[in-house]
């Protein structure tokens, strides 16, 4: 069965799949509705056949949405916005992947999931009556980034708008920040009820990330990491396994990540987001049918199975501001491409939206796959940038 597939607000880790989806014959439309179309992974949508939209906006989505399917005769719709659930109104015959409104909450009502998994029995952070420093302060709904609050107590940092934003106790709330030995993701995937887990590691650097300081809302180096100790391992697992079985439960289709902390032999719930990793250009290594099957027909296994235990990452750092991303290398040697690509003046770039690494003020990316044959890292030191960093990561 060919499709016809809208896809709404993709998430750039999942863009392999989509090209998979070209391949294999069905149509693909992308929409264009929150990215400046400049993106490297839009321009290699262009060249395998996949339809780049520029008229569905975020501010009349579910009008242009619905115009749009009737237009095209769209028979699926995969959605990867926790705030654009399927309208009731729409046509019921859609093939539909995404999040319904109860699952969707997981993201955009923090303090509703915080307290949801509290009552599973896991651990979560104090609530403070105000503000201390240090302490974190977490938006009560809609999506929005985790603060932790430094010296200057007034200001919590806004990722998404890359500014800080007054303290707002109707729309904040306040937990004790723990200084943890260990912070953790559960990356996992949920389909009609029953989830599978992909992956657990340790995130680096990330809280450092989220220190309210307009003048520094990225860090010089952020990673992941094996978790090594079988004994953590288990107690990651055990928590994250009773958050995910009532995730599950609130129905729905998607991949997501749950994130962390350990610290004293305990596990402390942080937050829960209803999408992938965007920025970490962590893929999904399955072909397009496959990816379909996962989520249509309630194997969410397929797609966490289908990651590997170990998969090689490396970081690259361009030698001088605007060398030229050797695009080429990916395809000479069968290496996933990485996200944080534009295309600036018809040239590859590395992208400062989806930067990963930073070293001497030059910002780097990271190339994931199931392996990188050293030939590429060879023809990648040869080329105008450098191998920064390379490690193993995992389950």
């Amino acid at each position: 069965m060919m499709r016809k597939v809208l896809v709404i607000d993709y998430g750039l880790c999942n863009f392999h799949n989509l090209i998979e989806l070209a391949k294999e014959g069905h149509q693909v439309w992308v929409s264009n509705s929150s990215k400046t179309g400049k993106e490297a992974p839009f321009q290699y949508y262009l060249s395998n056949g996949i339809t780049i939209l520029d008229d569905i906006h975020y501010g009349d989505y579910c009008n242009d949405v619905a115009r749009f399917v009737d237009e095209k005769g769209i028979d699926t719709i995969l959605n990867f916005h926790p705030d654009f659930v399927v309208p009731h109104y729409w046509k019921t015959d859609l093939d539909y992947v995404g999040l319904n409104t109860r699952s969707a909450h997981t993201e955009t009502k923090k303090l509703w999931c915080r307290n949801e998994v509290e009552k599973l029995g896991v651990r979560v952070p104090k609530f403070l009556n105000e503000i201390t420093i240090p302490c974190v302060v977490k938006p009560k709904r809609d999506q929005g980034g985790i603060a932790c609050i430094d010296r200057n107590a007034q200001l919590v940092l806004n990722e998404e708008q890359r500014q800080t934003v007054r303290f707002d106790p109707d729309h904040h709330y306040i937990e004790e920040y723990i200084d943890h030995d260990m912070e953790v993701n559960v990356d996992f995937t949920v389909s009609q009820g029953k989830y599978a887990i992909a992956y657990a590691q340790q995130t680096l650097g990330e809280g450092d990330t989220k220190l309210a300081d307009s003048q520094s809302w990225w860090i010089n180096k952020t990673g992941s990491a094996r978790i090594y100790d079988e004994k953590d391992m288990n107690l990651i697992l055990s928590n994250a396994e009773k958050i995910l079985e009532w995730v599950a439960s609130l129905g729905g289709s998607f991949q997501g990540h749950l994130t962390g902390l350990v610290k004293d032999g305990e596990y402390y719930f942080s937050e829960l987001n209803a999408r992938q990793e965007t920025s970490n250009s962590i893929p999904t290594y399955c072909n397009g049918e496959e990816y379909l099957e996962s989520l249509f027909n309630g194997k969410p296994h397929i797609i966490s199975d289908a990651r590997p235990w170990y998969q090689e990452s490396i970081t690259v750092i361009p030698k001088y501001p605007d060398a030229e991303y050797p695009f080429h290398l990916h395809e000479k040697h069968d290496v996933l491409i990485p996200c944080g690509l534009d295309i600036i003046d018809g040239k590859y770039r590395v992208s400062l939206q989806y930067r990963d690494e930073t070293i001497d003020g030059r910002v780097g990316i990271k190339v994931i796959d199931k392996e990188i044959p050293m030939e590429f890292i060879e023809d990648m030191k040869a080329s105008d940038f450098e191998v920064w960093e390379e490690f193993t990561s995992g389950k």
